[in-house]
């Protein structure tokens, strides 16, 4: 029982850790009642501390006043996220309000994407190729929330997404799961050909003797 008590402290330990992990942040593209789209941001202040030691080598972070270390992470998330919708749609980010904590949280209003979103691309500029930063993301909009979508190095932090059938998966999804099934098909016909071919009576044929 002692046991047992310790290892789900642990467990719940590890989570909380995850949660506020460095490498890890969450980012929400959702759309209000009147069709306005904000992008919600989260991620630890270690988090955007690092990002910024990286890209600002000339800059002294740790000795910025709290307005200047502010202002230069609003600047920084605006220069390095890209939304791309429906292809001729680029949304801009304006009025970011940032809340500092162990937890830091943005808000961005974002102008210029359409009212309805059939594909999204998104894309996070700053991390090198060595990065194991990782950013969930999802869409909530007027008739659906999307799953988690992964923003990471192994897909060049980009994300292509679309809206099919009333719902938002990755770009390429129910493609890529077409060309298994019509293998899948092809083979059940083929199998079905060859045993009835096996199973089927040939006709007999009396012949003279």
């Amino acid at each position: 029982m002692k046991k047992t008590i310790i290892g789900i402290l642990i467990g719940f330990y590890s989570l909380c850790a995850s949660a506020h992990s460095s490498k890890i942040e969450t980012m929400t593209l959702a759309q209000d009642q009147q069709n306005n789209w904000t992008l919600h941001i989260s991620s630890s202040f270690d988090g955007f501390r690092n990002q910024l030691i990286q890209n600002f080598p000339d800059i002294k972070i740790d000795e910025l006043s709290t307005d200047e270390f502010q202002k230069l992470v609003t600047g920084y998330i605006k220069d390095n996220i890209f939304l791309n919708a429906n292809t001729n749609f680029i949304g801009e980010l304006r009025e970011g309000a940032i809340k500092l904590g162990h937890q830091t949280d943005l808000d961005f209003n974002v102008i210029g994407l359409p009212n309805e979103i059939s594909t999204l691309r998104v894309q996070i500029k700053g991390f090198d190729e060595t990065s194991d930063h990782n950013t969930i993301f999802n869409i909530i909009d007027a008739t659906d929330s999307s799953k988690n979508f992964e923003i990471k190095k192994d897909n060049q932090f980009t994300v292509s997404i679309e809206k099919a059938n009333g719902k938002f998966q990755a770009s390429g999804e129910e493609s890529s799961l077409l060309v298994p099934f019509i293998a899948l098909t092809l083979l059940v016909l083929f199998s079905v050909f060859v045993i009835s071919r096996i199973f089927k009576q040939e006709e007999v044929v009396l012949r003279a003797v």
